[in-house]
């Protein structure tokens, strides 16, 4: 019998998804990772480095640019501390907002020379069980109705949306072949997704399924009878939550009363629930923006007490010289960097992904089930920063949507074994 090492593949993304709180609790318990978090960020960011050198024949040339900017304005940062401060790198926390660009461009490289091999089903497979495990273990408190009517959630919000790509590949599958224990799969991380009660992963979970179902009846040739299976997959949930006692539970006044609450809250996002207190730190934190839009305030940013004041005691909501705790990418990013900054992070995206996604060439489950979840972090992004998992995501899905390598230039470096060597 042949053994398949196909499952290695999947070892540089593993790798970039253990920076989640959910995944790296097996190794370091859920309070205190010992202080390897920095050490594990720089090995990362060193991997990357290495892959993209290794692979650098493999890259778009749109991506090369990419590339050759970012680390344009890395050395441009460098500098800047090094003239004002006298070091190299005065705050890592600002710094890493650019490193962690890197990973994305090292699973691009790796990925795009090695097309068709990321095993997908080992990946939903690993991380399903992982992440309930996670939940079991690590935050049994969480898993009770008393623990939902009073929102205590357990996994924090970057947790629970890592479970969204894995319940929208399992819903690819499920539309394009018929098979059900990929439908029950979807369901079971649906319902987990409510349970847990983010609502900002409810409406990224609700866009990222109405995404897959769309471009699976649209750009996969092998989808059949796309209706017919959704009806069928409603029905299975409905049985499902007759016949466990589900349905008692979701007759609950007060559990009826929390969703209707929740619902609320993300109908009236500016003036309900967690959105006040966005709107609140975008109000006190826009003056600062205007006054410097272009490129933002970089390391000096840091520096800037913190803008936002607690209703109750008028005393700032964190301690300065923290990092500024934004519940925003767009004001991360437009803070720090200015308006070019956050081109640097969704330009280049926006101009490989969009002419892909309004083409007509076929895509495989997988991608669409990527591009889906990919097309659903601008709206986290109102209300959350990006996890560090969500660029090697996009890293993946850039080099799934990629045409087949193209031969490159002569170079004067030894050839690459390959379809990327260019010879």
């Amino acid at each position: 019998m042949k053994l398949s090492l196909r499952f290695l593949y999947l070892l540089p993304l593993l790798a970039v998804l253990f920076t989640n709180r959910a995944l790296d609790a097996y190794a370091f318990g859920k309070e205190d990772l010992g202080g390897f978090e920095k050490p594990y960020a720089f090995a990362l960011i060193a991997a990357a480095t290495g892959a993209v050198a290794y692979h650098y024949r493999c890259l778009e040339h749109a991506v090369r640019w990419w590339l050759g900017t970012v680390l344009a304005v890395m050395g441009c940062m460098v500098l800047e501390s090094y003239a004002n401060w006298h070091s190299w790198m005065q705050y890592p926390h600002v710094f890493s907002k650019l490193t962690i660009l890197l990973p994305l461009f090292g699973l691009y490289a790796f990925h795009r020379r090695y097309p068709q091999r990321l095993p997908y089903r080992q990946l939903v497979g690993v991380l399903l069980p992982a992440l309930v495990g996670s939940l079991v273990l690590f935050y049994p408190e969480a898993l009770s109705l008393g623990s939902f009517l009073e929102t205590e959630r357990g996994f924090s919000v970057t947790s629970a949306f890592l479970l969204t790509p894995l319940a929208l590949l399992c819903l690819s599958w499920y539309l394009t072949s018929g098979g059900w224990f990929s439908g029950l799969r979807f369901l079971f991380c649906a319902a987990l997704i409510v349970f847990l009660q983010h609502r900002t992963v409810w409406v990224c979970t609700a866009l990222g399924v109405a995404l897959t179902v769309a471009l699976v009846a649209w750009r996969t040739p092998q989808a059949r009878a796309v209706g017919p299976r959704l009806a069928a997959l409603a029905g299975v949930a409905l049985a499902l939550a007759t016949g466990t006692g589900l349905a008692v539970v979701l007759d609950n006044p007060d559990v009826v009363k929390k969703l209707a609450k929740s619902i609320a809250d993300i109908e009236n996002p500016t003036t309900q629930g967690t959105g006040t207190f966005r709107m609140q730190q975008y109000a006190a934190y826009l003056p600062l923006v205007r006054e410097r839009p272009l490129a933002g305030w970089r390391w000096q940013g840091f520096e800037v007490p913190i803008q936002f004041y607690s209703d109750d005691s008028g005393e700032p909501v964190w301690p300065d010289f923290t990092g500024h705790h934004f519940h925003s990418f767009y004001l991360d990013r437009l803070f720090f960097f200015g308006g070019l900054g956050l081109l640097l992070v969704l330009l280049a995206p926006a101009l490989l992904v969009l002419p892909r996604l309004f083409s007509s060439a076929p895509l495989a489950p997988e991608t669409v089930a990527l591009l889906a979840f990919g097309l659903t972090l601008p709206v986290f992004g109102l209300s959350y920063d990006w996890p560090d998992y969500a660029y090697g995501f996009l890293g993946v899905l850039l080099a799934e949507l990629s045409a087949p390598p193209t031969p490159a230039p002569a170079s004067p470096w030894p050839p690459l074994p390959g379809p990327c060597s260019g010879q």
